[in-house]
């Protein structure tokens, strides 16, 4: 390359002209009268003219007001009394004036330089709008931050490398008892009851030199220590960030008190009902057999009266033995659904992949005697899905609801319908009969233990237990059951049957 002395005039003015055309930067040059005298492309682009349409016009077209009537002014008072205002200063922020009318922030810097025929300035011109938008945009996301940060529920406390506490938000405040004054600039371990105070300033050394964690980045319940000294739990999460590559970290917390209270008064309760549980089940057991004994006692010292005097007596007192025993059994076995009904609320679920298509079938084959002698088919709507429950809870469940359907039906052809519908986006089982109906009134009622609507004959008389089991049965596997009847029509019972709860697997 040859040095800038050997080149000729017009190769050293092509390379400056070049250099000017390809500024990123505008440059504009005005003459003494304020008159343009050349225009780079830079500020065709910043501007919005082109150099045609400025070369020869006075420069305070590129200002808006005030600049645009003080300019004039400026230029002769800078002539005759040499006092700089932007001319051979620093840059400076100002407004400039597009072709379209809008006014933008520019960064300008003014020099002079003298020619031949006088004092001519050169303008160098930054376009500063998309800084100022982020300066207002960092600026909104500053105030937007704090904003947050006062009313974050949450207390938000943040720590340089060394430990000392850098801000402290009000939620922080009311956990902590301390003003942001008081702890600012403190090490953070102030906040910390023993062994975290001692241990904390080790930690975090621990931490900056190896990056093992212990709290940072994991978050973890630990204890704290308000301003009058108490101890608190708190659950703390702790991140690292970096502000302008300065190390630092935030921590996140929250006073967990209530909550343990309230863990610590349902761990107390279960307790409380497991021995209950416990007790009730041992009462079960003990009245079942106590009951039971002179039930049965009651019971044969009747069929052994019958047998050693019944030709002795008449048939009135025959019958009343008769009825004795028959009340006896009935007793017995209502003592047997109230044990089963106390057990069936805590054992666990023999939980297993279920096809209900076949438990509904082997149902029918069970009762293939019962379903030909009433007169009943059972008709599957839909195909049943293969779903996870308890298999033989579940079974009693489908049965109970059939064999009410055939029990309460006074129709010569019955009818029994099982199938799903989605009802609110969950799907719900259903069997659903021809028979007498149930009214409205009643449709809790027939869920309640030992409870029957219907007077029935000895033959047929049950416990009134099944629908109650059925409930039960459903409600350990997170369901819910309910009633669409009409009197004189048919009734369908629908019910849920969701995965069983996670202590029941």
């Amino acid at each position: 390359m040859r040095p800038l002395s050997e080149r000729s005039p017009e190769s050293s003015r092509d390379r400056l002209q070049a250099i000017v055309d390809n500024a990123l930067d505008g440059l504009i040059t005005i003459d003494k009268r304020g008159l343009i005298e050349t225009f780079n492309p830079a500020c065709g682009r910043i501007f919005g003219y082109t150099a045609e349409e400025v070369v020869g016009q006075n420069v305070k077209m590129l200002m808006p007001e005030p600049y645009h009537s003080e300019h004039d002014g400026y230029l002769h008072n800078y002539q005759t009394t040499g006092q700089p205002k932007i001319i051979g200063t620093p840059g400076r922020e100002v407004s400039g004036r597009r072709k379209d009318g809008t006014v933008f922030p520019l960064d300008l810097s003014v020099s002079s330089f003298e020619l031949e025929d006088g004092a001519h300035y050169c303008g160098i011109i930054r376009d500063v709008s998309l800084r100022q938008l982020s300066a207002q945009h960092l600026k909104d996301e500053s105030e937007r931050v704090l904003a947050i940060m006062k009313t974050v529920l949450d207390g938000v406390i943040t720590i340089s490398d060394r430990g000392l506490i850098q801000s402290f938000n009000p939620a922080a405040v009311r956990i902590f008892g301390y003003e942001p004054e008081e702890v600012i600039g403190q090490n953070v371990k102030i906040l910390m009851p023993e062994p975290y105070h001692s241990g904390h300033d080790n930690y975090l050394h621990n931490y900056l030199t190896t990056g093992e964690k212990k709290v940072i980045g994991i978050g973890r319940e630990v204890s704290a220590k308000r301003k009058d000294g108490s101890i608190f739990p708190m659950e703390l999460g702790v991140n690292e960030m970096s502000i302008q590559g300065e190390r630092m970290f935030v921590g996140t917390i929250r006073d967990i008190t209530e909550r343990k209270k309230a863990e610590l008064e349902i761990k107390r309760y279960l307790a409380s009902l497991k021995r209950s549980n416990q007790e009730l089940d041992d009462f079960a057991h003990i009245a079942s057999h106590d009951l039971k004994e002179p039930l049965r006692g009651l019971s044969n010292n009747a069929m052994f009266l019958k047998e050693d005097v019944g030709d002795r007596l008449d048939q009135a007192c025959v019958k009343r033995l008769d009825r004795m025993v028959f009340l006896c059994e009935r007793m017995e076995r209502l003592v047997n659904d109230l044990l089963y009904f106390s057990r069936l609320g805590r054992q666990e679920l023999a939980v297993q992949r279920t096809d209900l298509n076949e438990v509904v079938r082997d149902i029918e084959s069970m009762m293939e005697n019962t379903l030909h002698e009433t007169h009943t088919t059972i008709v599957i709507d839909l195909e049943l899905p293969v779903i996870t429950c308890d298999l033989p809870r579940v079974t009693e469940a489908f049965r109970n609801l059939i064999t009410n359907a055939i029990k309460y039906n006074d129709k010569p052809e019955k009818r029994i319908a099982i199938g799903y519908e989605f009802i609110n986006g969950e799907r719900a089982y259903y069997v659903r009969d021809n028979g007498i109906g149930i009214s409205e009134q009643f449709h809790s009622d027939v869920f309640r233990i030992f409870k029957r609507l219907n007077d029935e004959d000895d033959s047929v008389k049950g416990t009134g237990v099944g629908l109650t089991f059925v409930k039960k049965i459903v409600e350990r596997h997170d369901g819910r059951i309910w009633i669409d009847s009409k009197v004189g029509e048919g009734t369908t019972f629908y019910f849920t049957i969701n995965q069983p709860r996670e202590h029941d697997l």
